[in-house]
């Protein structure tokens, strides 16, 4: 099939969040199953300030969003295997931020409107059209909006995927932008739809009620948006939609994320042959200023300091910790001001036994997932989450709450490669960390679990195969009509 990705950003050239990964990683691995799959993503100023070889501008024009029109051009990356190109919008994308302005809803109206150029573009000149369009979260609904609109005449016959990837951030503005994307008249009428979107213009839903089918990042996180807790007041739409849902994991890159060959670490291990992770913790233990102790478990989390992802919970357990453990504590990450601050006073409270990083580093990331002995991931929900699969890969055992991709991944018990904890809750949280510590006690049972872990598949080929089949349903639900 020929399959078009449209996405705000892709790794390695714009990164924010796992949204990136997806659009960096599974294109690539669809193609090796015999897919011609091109991506197509805003080339903003970070891009052009980092000196991508680009070919062209392959193609010009003016974008209508309001009063006033746009100047689009078209590059091409020179030196990606997967045909990317980048929508060179000034009045959009020439900016420091990548999300969070004011004027986000113009800019990526345009950018929808942008990448139906471009399709132009691709059919009239290379020759190329996409069986597929594969939209990615609320800054690309839009395209599938206008495909079933506006441009039903001259792209009708292709097939639409819509993945959310967060449904808490929706691209939910004041209702006069309908009118500023022209889809006021004909288009969605958000009254009507439910509490959510009533008197709004919502990108995100439109994107679920227009996409042939609709996928999420794990097949727990699509039954969670199906109910009032977990919907973000777009439940009723979704439940309107089910029999077009389906959630499908997020993968890992297997190269990148590989023991025996990252050069981030220490010393290098495998599942078959485990030792080096002994000098990766040493390591670890060394650059975080901690008790250098190799018989100390020890705890890592890399995440967002951030509500969401149960920071707050984890510092309320932090003195019990320290009290009735001997356990070590790493942190790297960054987010919300009180959580920082929070936990660089616990670091100084306890000196050789936590240690807090703020902001975000690559390699120390990687020496977390290394040389830590288990992973924390005690989110309020995860639609996926990547840190469980890379912590697995790296033989950090990981100890999550039982939420979305977190709960698909992650399994305690005889044939268990983690431990899992239920309710949001301190007691609960402790617990699955006392029956982790319990584990590691006993060597060979700790060693088990490890090793399970570290066998076990996540690569993006997997997702590809589902994605390809969701593809093919696409495609018959568009020629049943």
């Amino acid at each position: 099939m020929n399959v078009l990705f449209v996405a705000a950003e892709v790794a390695p050239y714009v990164k924010t969040g796992g949204l990136a990964d997806v659009a960096g990683a599974l294109p690539p691995a669809l193609q090796r199953l015999g897919h011609d799959v091109r991506v197509v993503m805003p080339r903003y100023r970070s891009v052009r300030e980092q000196g991508i070889p680009m070919a062209g501008p392959i193609a010009a024009s003016f974008l209508p969003a309001g009063v006033r029109a746009e100047e689009q051009r078209v590059w091409r990356a020179a030196a990606s295997n997967v045909p990317l190109y980048f929508l060179d919008i000034p009045a959009a994308f020439e900016r420091s931020a990548v999300y969070g302005e004011p004027d986000d809803a113009r800019r990526f109206i345009l950018f929808a409107r942008g990448v139906l150029d471009a399709m132009q573009h691709l059919r009239e000149v290379e020759g190329w059209q996409p069986d597929v369009v594969h939209c990615h979260d609320w800054h690309a609904a839009l395209v599938i909006n206008y495909l079933k609109s506006y441009y039903a005449y001259t792209f009708g016959h292709i097939a639409t995927v819509f993945t959310i990837h967060n449904l808490a951030y929706q691209g939910q503005v004041h209702p006069d932008v309908a009118q500023l994307a022209g889809l006021h008249e004909g288009g969605l009428v958000e009254n009507g739809m439910g509490a959510g979107i009533a008197n709004s213009f919502n990108c995100m839903a439109r994107g679920i009620l227009y996409a042939d089918v609709v996928s999420t990042v794990s097949p727990t996180y699509a039954r969670e948006i199906l109910g009032s807790d977990g919907g973000e007041r777009l439940d009723g739409l979704l439940r309107r939609r089910q029999d077009r849902l389906v959630g499908i994991l997020n993968g890992i890159d297997t190269g990148v994320f590989d023991p025996r060959t990252d050069r981030h670490l220490a010393a290098a291990y495998d599942a078959g042959d485990p030792a080096g992770k002994v000098a990766c913790k040493r390591a670890l233990q060394e650059r975080a200023g901690l008790t250098v102790d190799p018989e100390r478990p020890l705890l890592g989390i890399v995440s967002r300091l951030v509500e969401q992802k149960g920071l707050d919970l984890l510092h309320a357990i932090v003195p019990w910790l320290m009290r009735e453990t001997d356990a070590q504590l790493v942190v790297l990450g960054s987010g919300q001001a009180h959580l920082q601050e929070a936990f660089l006073r616990r670091a100084e409270q306890h000196p050789g036994r936590i240690a807090t990083k703020i902001g975000f580093d690559a390699a120390l990331a990687q020496q977390i997932y290394a040389g830590s002995d288990a992973f924390l991931m005690p989110s309020r929900f995860e639609p996926c989450g990547l840190g469980q699969l890379i912590a697995l890969r790296y033989g950090s055992v990981p100890i999550v709450r039982a939420t979305g991709g977190l709960v698909d991944t992650v399994r305690e018990g005889l044939d268990g490669n983690g431990f899992v904890f239920h309710r949001f809750d301190p007691q609960d949280f402790g617990d699955a960390i006392w029956r982790a510590l319990q584990c590691y006690r006993d060597r060979p049972s700790w060693a088990l679990v490890q090793e399970r872990g570290m066998r076990e598949d996540h690569s993006w080929d997997t997702a590809a195969q589902h994605y390809a089949g969701v593809y093919e349903w696409a495609r018959r639900l568009v020629r049943r009509g």
